[in-house]
């Protein structure tokens, strides 16, 4: 029974190291030229939308391909703003993007950009918002009023 059990064992652990090791429909140049115009496209949109923020850092960015025609990117990045209302904050953001292949030439493959999800966007305030509870009218104020 040991025998078999190794002969098992053996046989599966050369069948997931050739499924591994299996070619990639999709090359590794092209996972990373994907990453690089998908980090660029956030960095515009959030210089464009917040343009007091700063320090943006992706923290996690990595692609998958799905199918030899479809590839999912997730993403988690992060990045401080500066607001009259609520001081320094940190910003982080998790997503992923679904992208299909719509054309390739002898140089190019161009990607569509069909899905964009968040999965969590989580707000770190530098200095703390002040809530005062019992008051008659607004109880929030803001680090700039505290001061």
């Amino acid at each position: 029974m040991k025998i078999v059990s190794v002969v098992f064992f053996t046989g599966a652990l050369i069948g997931s190291w050739y499924l591994m090791r299996a070619h990639s429909p999709i090359s590794e140049a092209m996972h990373m030229d994907i990453q690089n115009d998908l980090k660029q496209i956030i960095t515009e949109y959030v210089e464009k939308s917040l343009p007091q923020s700063k320090n943006l850092r992706f923290e996690k960015f990595w692609t998958e391909a799905v199918k030899p025609t479809k590839v999912k990117a997730f993403f988690a990045y992060s990045f401080e703003d500066q607001s009259e209302e609520n001081g320094a904050t940190l910003m982080r953001i998790e997503g992923s993007a679904v992208l299909n292949k719509i054309e390739q030439t002898e140089e190019t493959v161009t990607w569509s950009l069909d899905e964009l999800k968040i999965q969590d966007n989580q707000v770190d305030f530098q200095e703390p918002i002040h809530i005062t509870a019992g008051t008659s009218g607004d109880g929030v104020k803001s680090p700039a009023e505290t001061h």
